[in-house]
């Protein structure tokens, strides 16, 4: 039997040129593994990165030819020297063919390919000390997204050089001392991210998260901030660079974390939406300063800043940081189910204790609401329990009716039909047209855990109560779905 194709993500790191999104990582992980250690005999020699060129070399841009080196025989084809442009291509073909094989579970032809591709990448890397404005020259090219296929694997793997070679570049300006090299290839990025969407996706990565920006860079990074507040570059890429280099400025001592949160701080008034939201970022990451960016988001009632420090509090502060985050925040955002759900993957049971105070203090329905909204996240219900409690004891129908959603999804199978019946017994419940379209939705769950029985027995009794025209709809086209012959039991043989 075939081997589960999951694991040949670890075996095939081209191919995930084909592969989607997720796989991208690999690339990157992919480039960095194959980056060649120095020769002995090269590193007693060099004194200095710059060591028999001018700096003019480094500083260009691609036009200029690459420093003449020992010919290595490429292992693509025979014999022959390819260019750079031709080594890209066959990296490009090689990684296709890793993911054809992937994707057909031919297991060592995969490995057999993907060695191939890392002896490739590894001889480019030693062929060209250029290697970063050589790919930045290539990704140039190809500025506009598109959906052609060999267009974007072309990009991909010209990004994968480019991180390559500010990855070698940065280890050179560690070992001595000059960062001359990495800082110019540095700039030359941040200068063309702005010339189409698909460079800046393939080349702004290169920098993000990376150590590689600097004070140097500042001007050229509030640039493209700027761009973005006009909307001629991407939001999202502007902060994230922005917050990659502050992050730098700290860690590498450029600017204290006293600077940088007063600099924060003074941007929360930018007119600018990125930068607020970086500010934003940067100051709830301490708790030295997260009161601050909480009260004045509170006074500005900006509600875009707001839903991102509530992303951003619910995927990244610790638990408990993160709920009181979330409450403080809740007289701007009253609801706010997707950031406790994005919680409840990571703390669970910090939710639950959470709903079980709000619940003994009966304050916040909303956000016991949304409480109980992240616990459905848990699909092996654990949580069974405290959702159980609110289906039993909470005075408001509305979180009563979210419990009901949360345990039809969790734990259809054990308390499913239990919990539906419990509601349309309801009297809050069964007189609300609207209130009693949910318990449809919560048959929809049913339909999913297979529970046709349950279905039909719950089914035939909506079918007899008031319910709004759209839910009607819904149980009807559910009915027909789910049930033998698409009806109930007891229409059958009429």
């Amino acid at each position: 039997m075939s081997p589960p194709r999951l694991h040949l993500a670890r075996l095939t790191l081209l191919a995930a040129l084909l592969l989607g999104a997720a796989a991208l990582r690999a690339l990157w992980l992919f480039a960095r593994a194959a980056e060649p250690a120095p020769a002995p005999e090269a590193a007693a020699t060099r004194e200095s990165p710059h060591a028999g060129r001018d700096d003019a070399t480094f500083a260009a841009t691609t036009t200029q030819a690459p420093p003449q080196r020992t010919a290595a025989t490429p292992p693509a084809e025979a014999g022959a020297q390819l260019d750079f442009p031709a080594r890209i291509e066959a990296l490009v073909q090689v990684g296709m063919a890793t993911s054809h094989f992937a994707q057909n579970d031919e297991i060592e032809r995969a490995k057999a390919s993907d060695a191939r591709a890392r002896s490739m990448f590894a001889e480019l890397l030693r062929q060209y000390d250029d290697a970063g404005e050589r790919a930045l020259q290539l990704l140039l090219d190809y500025p506009a997204r598109s959906d052609d296929v060999h267009d974007n694997a072309t990009c991909r793997v010209s990004g994968m050089v480019l991180a390559a070679e500010l990855t070698r570049r940065e280890e050179q300006a560690d070992r001595f001392d000059d960062r001359r090299l990495v800082d110019t290839l540095t700039a030359n990025v941040l200068e063309v991210l702005p010339l189409g969407e698909r460079l800046a996706d393939c080349a702004a990565p290169t920098l993000i998260d990376r150590p590689h920006l600097r004070l140097v860079h500042e001007p050229a990074v509030l640039h493209l901030v700027a761009l973005a507040g006009e909307q001629q570059f991407s939001r999202e890429l502007a902060t994230r660079l922005l917050l990659t280099l502050w992050h730098n400025l700290q860690q590498f001592g450029e600017r204290s974390s006293t600077d940088l949160a007063c600099l924060a701080l003074l941007q929360l008034g930018d007119a600018d939406p990125s930068q607020r939201i970086a500010a934003c970022r940067h100051l709830l990451s301490s708790a030295r300063y997260r009161p601050a960016v909480l009260a004045w988001l509170r006074e500005h009632q900006d509600l875009d800043v707001a839903n991102e420090a509530a992303r951003i509090a619910a995927r990244e502060l610790p638990a408990a940081d993160a709920l009181a985050t979330l409450r403080e925040l809740t007289p701007l955002l009253p609801e706010m189910p997707a950031a406790y759900m994005a919680l409840a993957h990571r703390a669970p049971d910090a939710l639950a204790d959470s709903y079980e105070q709000l619940l003994a203090d009966n304050v916040q329905p909303a956000t016991r609401r949304d409480l109980l909204a992240g616990l459905g996240m848990d699909e092996a219900g654990r949580q069974r329990g405290t959702l159980e409690l609110a289906l039993q004891n909470d005075p408001d129908p509305t979180v009563r009716l979210q419990a009901l959603l949360s345990l039809s999804a969790s734990a259809a199978q054990q308390c499913g039909e239990a919990a539906c019946t419990q509601l349309l017994d309801d009297p809050l419940i069964a007189g609300d047209p609207e209130r009693l379209s949910v318990v449809v939705m919560a048959l929809q769950n049913l339909e999913v855990a297979g529970m046709t029985n349950a279905i039909d027995r719950l089914g035939r009794r909506l079918r007899a109560m008031r319910l709004p025209e759209h839910a009607r709809r819904e149980l009807d086209q559910l009915l027909a779905r789910a049930l033998p012959d698409g009806r109930p039991s007891g229409d059958r043989g009429r």
